[in-house]
């Protein structure tokens, strides 16, 4: 069999302010073989991850820290890292995640097997900042029901880049009089493009998921910017009327050092901050408890919410497949930090689950992936952490356990854990649908006549426009916002070369267009 080509979308050179337009192309081939023979497909997964469905208007949200990494800033040198609390496309995320959805419901059949698609896969990141107003416009998108993607003021846009003027955001109403240019329009080549933040919380109605779907939680949907946990004090400032719009120099330092990979973090806490006046929202408020699942339990929709995750506050669960199970794990840390762990609790459930499963293929699926989850932290008194190291012995004991899918990086990536290819899993993490290249996959598992196992991944694109012109797009079409969504977050300014090129996400060939082989595992 030849390769398949999948569409790519190729890159232009820079011009003078480092700008890059995209390209549609055909140039991506699977690498490994094209098996011959298709004995067996056992499930055809589309995965997407971290959708990061994003109220850019939330007064809780800390834009203010993100410039420190701007090229362009003394400070960026000393912090030598990204903060990633503020992008030009943030505000465009609704759109996206329809105009992905659009792309999976034109999918009928899995290019290689040619069997029908069993699921979608949601793995996290469903929300950017846990909020009740970001779950509930995600779950009106994938359930196909009319979506504002709007907070506040029903008048004004009021988040950075319109009602709030900063140098440092992307104003792409242009420049007020009186004020400077910003930056990312002066020195990166941003366009001017009027009317535009009217136009991204316009309401629309979304398509919804045709297929069978599952979702897993992820940090950006229980802490506050995917770090914090949220309290009392944070849920006022989240639905109060006054927007924190920037700090001194200090004490934005000093804020930077608390927000950690590993808990505890914390909120800047600052007395007499420059603020705003904004529209109060209570819809701002954190989802708490067990408020996420309830806002996916249907008890004619079997996607791993039960009667009981709810009662327990349990976010991991099982899903069976012909022959093939699906265990969901819960890797955010409730107490703090953006990297994960897992409660001894669920480290237990998952020991009960695999004794119970060593005749049924296995897939892993969670937020995190095995080498990010060292977030042991836990206050005293609490249920100790369990880390990723513990877990992945777990795993390579166990025969059935084929692969691990997940997101949380923002990148595509292939690695295979454990000591041979009879004992240990392929990890397969999914770039996000809110940094370049915006992208998901299909994920083929199926056996040959000898039972070998395969597994297959192919790109998958949203529906965006490819924009000739950003300037010239119709504000009324959903797919020219995501175009123009997927066109800022490749030009990210932060992100033009180094060690945190955007390019990154893209992974190599492999990383995306892989096929490989595990000899008979059941």
């Amino acid at each position: 069999m030849q390769p398949l080509f999948i569409n790519s979308i190729r890159k232009s050179r820079p011009n003078e302010f480092g700008w890059r337009q995209l390209i549609l192309d055909r140039r991506d081939a699977y690498v490994g073989d094209v098996p011959t023979t298709v004995s067996q497909a056992l499930i055809n997964l589309i995965h997407i991850s971290d959708t990061h469905i994003c109220d850019a208007q939330s007064p809780a949200r800390v834009e203010y820290l993100d410039r420190f990494a701007d090229p362009h800033h003394p400070a960026s040198k000393i912090i030598g890292s990204l903060v990633g609390t503020y992008r030009a496309q943030e505000s465009m995320t609704t759109q996206v995640l329809e105009s992905m959805i659009q792309s999976i419901n034109r999918i009928e059949r899995a290019p290689i097997t040619k069997s029908k698609i069993d699921s979608v896969l949601i793995t996290g990141d469903l929300t950017d900042n846990a909020q009740r107003n970001e779950l509930d416009w995600f779950i009106a998108l994938i359930r196909g029901q009319k979506v504002r993607p709007d907070s506040g003021s029903r008048d004004n846009w009021e988040g950075a880049g319109g009602f709030i003027y900063s140098p440092y955001y992307w104003n792409p109403h242009g420049t007020p009089e009186g004020k400077s240019i910003d930056y990312p329009r002066d020195l990166y080549g941003y366009p001017t493009i009027p009317e535009l933040m009217d136009a991204v919380r316009a309401p629309f109605f979304a398509s919804g998921i045709k297929f069978h779907w599952l979702a897993v939680h992820g940090n950006h949907d229980a802490l506050l910017q995917g770090t914090v946990a949220p309290d009392v004090q944070l849920s006022a400032l989240a639905t109060s009327p006054t927007k924190i719009v920037q700090l001194p120099d200090e004490i934005a330092f000093n804020a930077l050092q608390n927000v950690t990979e590993v808990g505890p973090s914390s909120y800047p806490e600052v007395e007499n901050p420059e603020v705003i006046a904004i529209t109060a929202d209570a819809e701002r408020d954190f989802v708490y408890g067990n408020q996420w699942q309830n806002k996916f339990y249907h008890e004619d929709e079997d996607n791993g919410i039960t009667r009981e995750t709810i009662r327990n506050n349990r976010k991991y669960w099982r899903h069976d497949y012909e022959k093939v199970t699906v265990l969901a794990l819960d890797t955010v840390n409730p107490h703090g930090g953006w990297q994960g762990s897992i409660d001894e609790i669920q480290f237990e459930w998952l020991q009960h689950q695999l004794q119970q499963l060593r005749n049924r293929y296995v897939i892993i699926t969670s937020h995190h992936p095995v080498q990010d989850l060292f977030n042991d932290y836990a206050p005293t008194g609490e249920t100790p952490r369990v880390t990723g190291s513990l877990i992945e012995d777990l795993l390579i004991r166990e025969r059935q356990v084929i692969a691990w899918i997940c997101g949380h990086t923002h990148r595509h990536r292939m690695a295979y854990f454990g000591p041979n290819s009879d004992r240990g899993f392929w990890q397969i993490e999914t770039a996000s649908l809110i940094d370049w290249p915006q992208q998901g996959r299909i994920i083929e598992i199926f056996l040959d006549d000898m039972e070998q196992v395969w597994i297959a991944s192919t790109p998958l694109n949203h529906s965006g426009s490819i924009l000739p012109s950003p300037e010239h797009l119709r504000l009324d079409e959903v797919n020219e916002i995501a175009g123009l969504s997927r066109l800022l977050s490749l030009n990210d300014w932060q992100r033009r070369g180094g060690m945190f090129s955007i390019e990154n996400n893209e992974g190599e060939s492999f990383d995306r267009n892989s096929i490989v082989v595990l000899p008979k595992r059941i």
